[in-house]
């Protein structure tokens, strides 16, 4: 049985006693970030909040001009991204306008990612993405992992937040093969489970990262996609897509090469793979090298709205409150 979540944004707590029952009976699913704290300035400018006049997530700039976010955040029409900003109600930030919104195959019972096309190339430098070799010698269970994202930090999504925060926290199983409400169709080795004991993404964080770092470099290895229990406010883990199951999926769809890892030994001292994140030296993993397994026509939002100034501004965002939610997490669940 498939049951969709639909979680209600801040800004909408006000109307969501009156449509409580309702939510309850949907079986509510995923991501804000969590017993965490506040992003330093400068250290994931890549990490973007994805906006729209219905909602926002959050997502990862993966080339000049992609941004790698949830499949259900395709559904909130996305038509501007911020770049390099630590809050994306203030006037920093490097927005971007979408061109071209695209969901993964039958998300809702394969992979929850979402591709968005932008306008033009962004000068804030995307992130390098981690394939299949990462998870083979860098990911195991205990390994540490940094969530990153702009939802809201209240377990149960009651507060507004536009600020981007962190936390570290442990993966539990890194191929998503016990029960934990892993997608079957794309397990072991298409999702992965981290978080718990109240360091989780929760509301707004969904599309967002999950970075590893690694002796070669600090990687997105991960996308924001659901709670383990949706029946629970946020603070129990999450589910999240693993990123060597989609990297072929991606440059397909949008037509670009990734800068991918390679997993090649830094032999120059003078040049550290990654000067801003220590190395990490959790055990190795094995786990499995999935491909995805859905032909089916991708779903695609063709956009190019140029968002204004106002987009984000208190106008925007109160309504906002009255037509969608922030950072949906919706999911099918077994």
């Amino acid at each position: 049985m498939r049951h969709l979540v639909l979680r209600p944004a801040p800004f909408v707590f006000a109307l969501t006693a009156a449509i409580a029952p309702a939510l309850a009976s949907a079986s509510p699913g995923p991501a804000p970030i969590v017993g965490g704290g506040p992003a330093p300035a400068g250290q994931w400018p890549d990490t973007v909040a994805v906006l729209s006049n219905s909602g926002a997530c959050t997502g990862t700039l993966i080339a000049p001009d992609v941004v790698l976010t949830a499949g259900h955040c395709i559904d909130i029409a996305p038509n501007l991204v911020i770049a390099n900003t630590l809050d994306y109600e203030g006037n920093g930030g490097e927005r971007l306008s979408v061109q071209r919104a695209v969901a993964y195959p039958n998300w809702e019972n394969t992979y929850d990612v979402g591709v968005l096309v932008l306008t033009r190339a962004a000068t804030t430098p995307p992130r390098a993405v981690a394939s299949s070799c990462v998870f083979e010698q860098q990911f195991a269970d205990g390994a540490s992992v940094q969530l990153v994202g702009f939802g809201t930090t209240d377990p149960q999504g009651q507060t507004n937040n536009s600020r981007l925060n962190q936390v570290s926290v442990t993966v539990t199983d890194p191929a998503c093969t016990g029960g934990d409400g892993c997608v079957g169709a794309v397990s072991p080795g298409g999702e992965f489970v981290a978080g718990g004991g109240g360091r989780d993404s929760c509301y707004g964080d969904s599309g967002g990262p999950v970075y590893r770092t690694t002796p070669w470099g600090t990687y997105v290895v991960g996308v924001v996609s659901r709670g383990v229990d949706s029946a629970q406010d946020c603070g129990g883990g999450g589910i999240y897509v693993r990123t060597d199951a989609v990297l072929s999926w991606i440059e397909q769809t949008t037509g670009r090469t990734l800068v991918k890892s390679t997993c090649q030994a830094v032999t120059d001292p003078e040049e550290p793979a990654d000067p801003e994140e220590p190395v990490d030296p959790d055990a190795p993993g094995e786990p499995s090298d999935p491909t995805p397994g859905d032909d089916a026509a991708p779903q695609e939002i063709v956009g190019g709205c140029q968002a204004g100034v106002g987009a984000t501004g208190p106008l925007a965002l109160s309504l906002v409150a009255l037509v969608g939610t922030l950072g949906r997490r919706r999911r099918r669940r077994r």
